[in-house]
């Protein structure tokens, strides 16, 4: 029993320094935002320009979060009901990349089918006898939609067929069909999680940056992100944007809180193969719900679609295969180096969140790998640009803060993955392993590695499309000659060099599923050396 009583230990030499980081950079971050060593403009909030800015951003957040979510419930109830539905895995693995795509694949996609000269706009114009431009409140709904549709359906979906076939046959036994078992047996399945899936739409939309700044169309169609960037990047108004920033972290920060306290959004679960018995869905409604389901899968896949037959237009000759390899180059270096320091952080704090010994060390470490989603990336950038203006050369050193953000960015969910992984290891094998009496170098190599491969690889491949897309931090601290392929894909765009845009976009779309393959990999049997 007493080679059992000290298990391997995590590493203190190491926790304390990213302890320290995690925490330092909030610190400064915020303590920038009080006006320490550049004043902050409060008499911003008289200003009619702050509050139309503000009122929008609300306002395109609950649209985008209301349509998100009405339009994903009924074919969320498709997807749970209808067990002869076609290509449903396929399609709800297209709906998590979709969620996790970066956003300027999205974005040039809609311009190619949307845009001025896009090959729907002529149907468009047509039938709105107003006017048709993709630029404004339309597009960044029609992004944000798109976004964030997958998000609600899967997570839905799975509330759906939680629901036991126990329940199932008992409102069969009763004669309940309609709005009678609609209201009493599956809306309660779903009223627990709407209001947190709602509200984290919601806090996705109020935080968007590269739509806002895409689609907007001009200073009238702004949110606090944007605004952020352009009075640091364009106007150089330190003061403004401390102001600016202020206010999105406590707004953003309590909506957070409030969500937080509504319940967590399972929304990387896999579909969960076999179901009990369930209700077959009448003819008629079986077959609207395939029809609206071939309509979502059409406005899930044209823009993506799209892209194709505009880098053949364009002339592979044509096309800028120098600037794409360069920056595929400087992407892939940015978000591996960023994803490798987010893996082994969350790994760390995962390690020592899942000691039920020290239950102090454990909320600490929860707190430090979680509390960065309350800090939002924007506000977290501008902060530390600020705070070192004066002692770093930010065209030098920018790349370091690129990779450093992203990271953090990326820290909170890489930890809610690995996290129940590591518990599980800790609580069935930890002591087992103990008492091999393993070198800590060895145990980590032969035990733990070995059995938490899975979740690893999962953890990796969210990490990386998670950072592929970055396009607000690097829009802060990145350079010409740095350029990623996120931003490429913007100056492209923003040229009108939609052909060479489409053809960077679709690259980036590839090395995303990569990310994907390795998130949605089934675990396999994972063997551990345990005595070599």
């Amino acid at each position: 029993m007493a080679l059992c009583r000290q298990p391997v230990k995590p590493d203190r030499v190491l926790l304390w320094p990213v302890l320290l980081l995690l925490f330092g950079s909030s610190a400064l971050a915020l303590l920038a935002l009080t006006g320490w060593q550049q004043p902050t403009d409060l008499h911003l909030w008289q200003d009619p320009w702050f509050w139309q800015v503000l009122r929008f951003t609300f306002w395109q957040a609950l649209l985008s979060a209301l349509f998100s979510v009405v339009l994903a419930l009924p074919l969320a109830r498709v997807l749970a009901l209808d067990s002869g539905l076609p290509g449903k895995a396929a399609f709800l693995r297209w709906c998590l990349l979709c969620f996790v795509m970066p956003s300027l694949i999205l974005i040039t996609g809609l311009v190619v089918m949307f845009g001025h000269s896009g090959w729907l706009t002529p149907l468009l114009t047509r039938l709105f006898h107003s006017g048709w431009s993709l630029y404004g409140l339309t597009g960044i709904l029609l992004a944000h939609v798109f976004l964030n549709l997958p998000l609600a359906v899967r997570v839905l979906s799975a509330q759906w067929s939680s629901i036991p076939s126990s329940a199932w046959k008992m409102a069969a036994q009763l004669q309940l069909t309609g709005f009678r078992r609609f209201l009493l047996l599956e809306w309660p399945a779903l009223r627990g999680v709407l209001p947190a899936l709602s509200g984290f739409i919601f806090l996705l939309c109020f935080n968007s940056f590269a739509v806002v700044l895409a689609l907007g169309g001009g200073p009238g169609v702004s949110t606090l992100e944007v605004a952020i960037y352009q009075a640091l990047k364009y106007q150089f108004n330190p003061s403004e944007a401390l102001f600016l920033a202020g206010v999105q972290l406590l707004l953003a920060g309590g909506l957070f809180w409030l969500i937080s306290r509504w319940g967590k959004l399972q929304w990387l679960a896999a579909p969960s193969g076999e179901t009990g018995w369930q209700p077959s869905l009448p003819g008629v409604v079986r077959w609207l719900g395939r029809g609206y389901y071939l309509l979502v899968l059409l406005f899930l896949t044209l823009p993506t679609l799209s892209l194709a037959p505009a880098v053949i237009s364009r002339g592979w000759a044509r096309l800028p295969w120098s600037q794409l390899g360069l920056a595929s180059g400087w992407s892939l270096i940015f978000a591996l180096a960023a994803s490798l320091l987010a893996l082994l952080m969350a790994l760390l704090l995962a390690w020592v969140a899942a000691e039920p010994a020290r239950r102090g060390w454990s909320k600490l470490a929860e707190l430090a790998a979680l509390h960065h989603l309350v800090v939002p990336g924007m506000v977290l950038s501008v902060g530390l640009y600020i705070f070192f203006m004066a002692q770093i050369n930010w065209l030098d050193w920018g790349w370091v803060a690129v990779i450093w953000l992203n990271a953090l960015v990326a820290l909170p969910f890489a930890f809610s993955q690995l996290k129940p992984a590591v518990f599980v290891y800790r609580s069935s094998y930890q002591k087992l392993a103990a008492s091999l009496q393993l070198a800590p170098w060895l145990h980590w190599q032969r035990v733990i590695l070995p059995s938490l491969q899975p979740a690893l690889l999962r953890v990796t491949g969210l990490c990386l499309v998670l950072t592929l897309g970055d396009f607000a931090i690097f829009g802060i601290f990145g350079q010409a000659e740095h350029r990623t392929l996120p931003w490429l894909i913007h100056e492209l765009a923003g040229a009108y060099r939609l052909g060479e845009a489409a053809l960077a976009s679709l690259w980036l779309l590839a090395l995303a599923f990569t990310g994907l393959w390795l998130l949605e990999k089934k675990p396999g049997r994972c063997r551990a050396e345990w005595g070599r």
